[in-house]
């Protein structure tokens, strides 16, 4: 498992740049979705979670190219509270979004890739900020439709 982890610290930047990609994509298969995640909505600020998603990647593609690890924590740590958030609201209303999951799994290895734990009191700073931002800032809904 070391040389596994050394690898992949060694080639982090673009290991966040393809995982990044993956998980833009997960959002547009999530785009044409037609199964159980098809009742799931959420916004933000009265933008669509999926595009919230997508811009969310796209700013750590730049972070990663640009080599800024503090913004990358920063980044990844907050959506890791915006996670905590939205797979509880799944559980909590018994619907799952493969899709979903699938970019909140991504994120998480994103995470771990990236911590530094010398920085892990920015890391809680952030998972703290980003579960409480969607705590106030939320709009979700559980409701099935029919063709």
């Amino acid at each position: 498992m070391g040389i596994l982890k050394e690898m992949l610290l060694s080639k982090k930047y673009l290991v966040n740049i393809i995982l990044a990609v993956l998980a833009i994509g997960t959002m547009v298969f999530y785009m044409v979705c037609a199964g159980s995640c098809s009742y799931l909505k959420g916004e933000i600020l009265g933008l669509d979670l999926k595009y919230v998603g997508i811009i969310f990647m796209a700013a750590v593609i730049v972070a990663s190219i640009m080599k800024k690890d503090l913004a990358l924590l920063i980044f990844l740590s907050a959506g890791i509270g915006v996670e905590m958030f939205l797979v509880a609201f799944q559980v909590r209303n018994d619907v799952y979004c493969p899709f979903c999951l699938s970019f909140g799994a991504i994120l998480i290895i994103m995470f771990v890739l990236n911590m530094d734990l010398r920085r892990k009191w920015v890391a809680i700073l952030f998972i703290a900020l980003g579960l409480a931002s969607f705590l106030l800032l939320f709009q979700g809904s559980v409701t099935p439709t029919y063709s």
